[in-house]
């Protein structure tokens, strides 16, 4: 019990100390550099191996991601699904337009280029499949939780059609993403806070998450696209429970 508090003591406030450093310094990149979207990269990769670093963060990764731009889809479990995903190019992020002012962690989304949604508006709604289609077009892949929410799971929620849609409309490819942490209770669900969450499993050793990357898909129809990511998420993440709880029965 001491090495956990131990762990939840330091790891907490070096989790902000890493992310105010690399928001900084996106700033700082993005403004001497203006549209340098391949140094913005490499400064978010240094972040995510730092993040792992500190945090005990271990990825059993399955799949590689496609080499062109595409439309990433995962499900959506806790707060570090976002680094989760080993982009291969630079992305942006769809996420909500609350998330925008959350301190340093918002302010270093925007310098990623990430789109802000406010979902109740029709305006963002048109504004975001076209912002969508310009990212791609600019050779970005985008990082999106069509859930629109965490879920414990292991069952997927709805999936949100409006990408979908922009997908089959815009041609452009969809890459469906499974995330399963060992630990299902590292979802952060019911609007618990964050500290307290982060305090209680942070301080374990190790944070084991597999990620399983299918096979991109393309199509006209977006409600087929939809069908066809969402069957085979809930699939997937249903055989990687299957998987950490067997182990944890050995």
């Amino acid at each position: 019990m001491i090495f956990r508090f131990l762990r939840s003591t330091y790891r907490i406030p070096g989790f902000l100390l890493i992310c105010s450093y690399y928001g900084l310094g996106m700033v700082w990149v993005k403004w001497r550099t203006q549209k340098d979207r391949n140094a913005m990269h490499v400064l978010f990769l240094q972040f995510i191996a730092s993040v792992y670093r500190l945090m005990g963060i271990r990825v059993f990764q399955e799949g590689e991601l496609p080499e062109q731009p595409s439309i990433l889809m995962g499900n959506h479990r806790s707060y570090v699904d976002a680094i989760l995903i080993p982009a291969k190019r630079p992305v942006a992020f769809v996420a909500r337009i609350e998330s925008k002012s959350w301190p340093i962690i918002g302010w270093s989304a925007s310098t990623l280029h990430t789109i802000w949604v406010q979902r109740k508006s029709k305006e963002s709604r048109k504004e975001t499949r076209e912002q969508v289609k310009l990212r791609l077009q600019e050779g970005f892949g985008i990082v999106i939780f069509p859930e629109g929410t965490t879920n414990k799971g292991p069952d997927l929620l709805e999936y949100r059609p409006s990408m979908f849609y922009i997908s089959a409309e815009g041609g452009f490819p969809i890459t469906p993403i499974a995330i399963e942490y060992r630990d299902p209770d590292f979802a952060w669900v019911n609007k618990q806070m964050f500290i307290p969450h982060a305090w209680k499993h942070f301080g374990k050793k190790h944070i084991d998450v597999r990620v399983s990357i299918g096979e991109t898909i393309s199509g006209t129809d977006g409600q087929v696209l939809l069908n066809e990511a969402h069957a085979w998420t809930q699939k997937e993440v249903i055989r990687l429970r299957a998987l950490w709880d067997s182990e944890a029965a050995l």
